[in-house]
């Protein structure tokens, strides 16, 4: 395929994917709801101002304490700086589907411009989303241990969510073991780039040696900065958990505060599945039938998952998008006026620093 030919291709998979999001919520999700788009719309209107402050505030803080995080995968990332990266990279993400990949090189461009390397980089990628990976796969697990704890009847839903989620957070884990635990993996994995750039008529370039390096570097990073990872999805996903419970609580009377999370869980699961733009569509048809299926207002349990994503991932796209815009006119006055190496903003390890995703 030329090169039109693959832009063409990519802008039709855009539209489609924004297309399939528009329908399923404009369609979808009050068939789901069994309440129609006036009745959504009159309990969204009916929220207070005073609300959304509040909820702004939790939301951008959850944003903060995600900064643990990225700060502890690269050393010499100030928490400011893993603030811009974390919400520039998802404004990007959540516009366009697999926009992973496109919110990567968003960040990558940052990084190199304050001085960290690109190894240093693809090992905090590599890193922060094996994090969040197993993050994710983890909470349904745990909304199924509280459900057993209150002695409630889990329901189909979530029991199938949660055995799914463990046998997946497994095999994510078995992987992960494997291509760290041994050379072998890494060795592999290397084999394999090399004999994907033959066949794309480049260089290999000695991709098994890069592979094997990155591996003694990830396992360096993750023996000492594993409990500030793991100490940071954990704050990070309880800020979130307890943005939903406020959204629902904004709306009318919030269900039980373990319905709310095993909601939360349904919508960490579903997020994975980027078909459609930060799986729009999807994820709130998803939450919103959990939820009216465990007793919830049908037009109230829609609207309190509809304002939820406006915040997780509505506001990240103005607001990402401008400091990014910011950040990029910034840079190019600065090229203008002073122009140089770029300055990094603390010591920085060239042989075995981390990355980000």
């Amino acid at each position: 395929m030329t090169g039109e030919g693959r832009r063409v291709a990519r802008v039709v998979e855009a539209v489609a994917a924004v297309t399939t999001a528009a329908a399923l919520l404009a369609v979808g999700l009050p068939r789901i709801a069994d309440a129609t788009w006036t009745q959504i719309g009159t309990v969204l209107g009916s929220v207070p101002l005073p609300w959304f402050v509040l909820l702004a505030a939790v939301w951008l803080a959850g944003l903060w304490l995600h900064t643990i995080v990225l700060v502890a995968a690269l050393p010499g990332l100030s928490h400011r700086r893993a603030f811009f990266l974390n919400i520039t990279g998802s404004s990007v993400s959540n516009v366009v589907p697999l926009g992973g990949a496109l919110g990567t090189v968003v960040n990558w461009s940052s990084c190199r411009r304050w001085g960290f390397t690109t190894t240093a980089f693809v090992r905090w990628a590599m890193v922060t989303n094996i994090w969040d990976v197993l993050g994710r796969l983890v909470v349904p697990a745990v909304a199924l241990g509280w459900f057993a704890l209150e002695g409630r009847g889990e329901s189909d839903v979530l029991l199938s969510a949660g055995l799914g989620s463990v046998a997946a957070f497994l095999v994510v884990v078995a992987v992960t073991v494997v291509l760290l635990g041994t050379d072998v993996g890494a060795r592999r994995l290397g084999a394999t780039a090399d004999r994907v750039l033959v066949r794309l008529h480049r260089s290999p370039g000695g991709q098994e040696a890069r592979a094997l390096e990155m591996r003694g570097a990830i396992i360096e990073l993750v023996r000492h900065a594993w409990p500030r990872l793991t100490a940071g999805k954990l704050l990070y996903a309880t800020a979130q958990a307890c943005l939903l419970w406020l959204c629902l609580a904004a709306v009318g009377t919030p269900p039980a505060a373990s319905v709310v999370f095993a909601a939360f869980a349904v919508e960490r699961v579903l997020s994975l599945a980027v078909i459609t733009p930060g799986a729009t569509g999807f994820v709130e048809i998803g939450m919103t039938a959990y939820l009216v299926r465990m007793g919830a207002d049908p037009a109230a349990a829609a609207a309190g998952v509809l304002l939820y994503r406006f915040f997780v991932i509505g506001m990240e796209v103005p607001v990402g998008g401008s400091l990014l815009l910011s950040w990029t006119l910034h840079q190019m006055a600065r090229r203008h006026t002073t122009p140089g190496p770029p300055v990094s903003e603390g010591p920085i390890s060239t042989g075995s620093s981390a990355r980000v995703r």
